[in-house]
């Protein structure tokens, strides 16, 4: 019995955000270390510590949340009752005044510029003079626009506990057919609402155009042939979400235009933005995206079809910079 409670509690976190949990708490240890405290039980004092210490380092109150959801989840994977964030005054005022003071300095959210076909043809013609090292980032980039993905889910992850299980390997990618293929579909093992990691088939369909993801795609699969591993390789070695951004931010540079508010996230809004200004109903920009409603999820589907041709609109349509 208590086996199988083991297996269950593990299955209850996404393996990703697991991951990210234990990266919290292990900050959260060398935090009480130096503190000479004992990191259990996670107590008001302790939690006040970890928060100022994260939050001195600039970053965003919705960061500060989520690593006290890994000392919460540190403290029961220890078999200790969760903590009580709402009961622990002090605290409320303390992640109050975090908040406060990014909205002051104008980080109370992150903003984050929409790629936009703009963009692409901009990436498009600087990688396109960089042999196959451009071939690697350009079908990377229109996998994460036209698939509206986030960069994880397509790229390899930035502390390269790579997991065939988890992310996007080469028999995760395939074509509809052999002779001149319209459609590549890529596999998507794991996304963070997919908790129970059913999956999901993203489509992506030929354009006719400059910006076609299909064209990039098979142009990628001949240089990158079979292999384990993740699915993009760059330079002999996996392409993470933050070596690409770094790739992206470059590329946009020596084009002239900005690129600071440049992220992983910003294909996916991007593919998003561009689609609603092509005409794209609601129903159709979440099942492009993947984003749960229940209010139209069991009703309208765009089914691999509909979603190879909303590359057509995403390639066409011009967006603008969202905040």
């Amino acid at each position: 019995m208590a086996r199988s409670a083991a297996v269950y509690f593990r299955k209850g976190i996404a393996p990703k955000t697991e991951r990210r949990y234990e990266g919290v708490w292990r900050r959260y240890e060398d935090l009480c270390r130096r503190m000479g405290e004992d990191p259990l039980p996670v107590t008001e004092n302790k939690a006040i510590a970890h928060v100022v210490t994260v939050a001195d380092e600039g970053v965003q109150a919705s960061t500060v949340n989520h690593h006290l959801a890994g000392l919460r989840q540190g403290q029961i994977r220890a078999g200790l009752p969760a903590p009580s964030w709402a009961a622990m005054a002090r605290l409320g005022q303390v992640r109050r005044g975090v908040a406060r003071r990014a909205a002051e300095k104008g980080q109370a959210g992150l903003v984050r510029d929409p790629v936009t076909p703009a963009h692409m043809e901009a990436l498009r013609k600087t990688w396109g003079r960089q042999g196959d090292r451009g071939v690697v980032l350009w079908a990377a980039a229109c996998a994460c626009y036209f698939g509206c993905l986030r960069a994880g889910e397509a790229l390899a992850p930035d502390d390269g506990k790579f997991d065939e299980a988890a992310h996007l390997t080469f028999k995760d990618v395939t074509v509809d057919v052999l002779e001149i293929p319209q459609m590549v579909t890529l596999h998507i093992k794991e996304s963070k609402t997919d908790r129970l990691r059913k999956g999901a088939k993203v489509t992506l369909g030929r354009t006719g155009q400059e910006l076609c993801p299909v064209k990039a795609l098979l142009r990628y699969l001949v240089l990158r042939k079979d292999g384990e591993g993740p699915f993009f390789r760059l330079g002999g070695k996996p392409l993470s979400r933050r070596d690409f951004v770094r790739e992206v931010k470059t590329a946009l540079e020596s084009a002239g235009m900005p690129s600071g508010a440049i992220s992983g996230h910003s294909f996916r809004i991007g593919a998003a933005t561009a689609a609603a200004k092509g005409g794209a109903t609601e129903s159709q920009i979440k099942d492009m995206g993947r984003w749960k409603s229940r209010e139209y999820r069991g009703y309208v589907r765009l089914g691999s079809g509909g979603q190879a041709a909303m590359a057509t609109t995403l390639a066409k349509t011009r967006g603008a910079k969202q905040q």
